[in-house]
């Protein structure tokens, strides 16, 4: 099974921004109506444009951030080894080597590495 791209995050942070958007929207817009009124466009033009404004900003913002954030899965076999290699050199103190005590004290042999 395939990993989605860069593209499909970016479209799902576009459909998240704007769903959170339009909410948002629709609660400061019918704030402001109620506190300052609808004005000369009307109630529903009022509202439309708080919502529209506020799901564009956050679609724009959420899109781009979540492709920023995206990881894609290496294509080339190589580049996957070596980040592999990367990541388990960079576990710290896991990668030293042990001294494990076998019965004796002389019989001491090094485990790891």
């Amino acid at each position: 099974m395939e990993q989605p791209s860069r593209i499909d995050h970016m479209k799902r942070g576009v459909i998240m921004g704007s769903a959170v958007g339009v909410c948002l929207g629709l609660a400061l817009g019918t704030y402001h109506i109620f506190r300052y009124g609808a004005g000369p466009r009307g109630f529903i033009s009022t509202l439309g444009q708080y919502m529209a404004t506020s799901a564009g900003s956050f679609a724009l913002f959420m899109g781009v951030g979540s492709a920023i954030r995206s990881e894609e899965q290496p294509k080339n076999i190589m580049w996957k080894q070596h980040l592999e290699r990367q990541n388990s050199l960079s576990r710290g103190f896991a990668n030293l080597p042990v001294e494990v005590l076998e019965g004796k004290r002389w019989d001491r042999k090094i485990v790891g590495m």
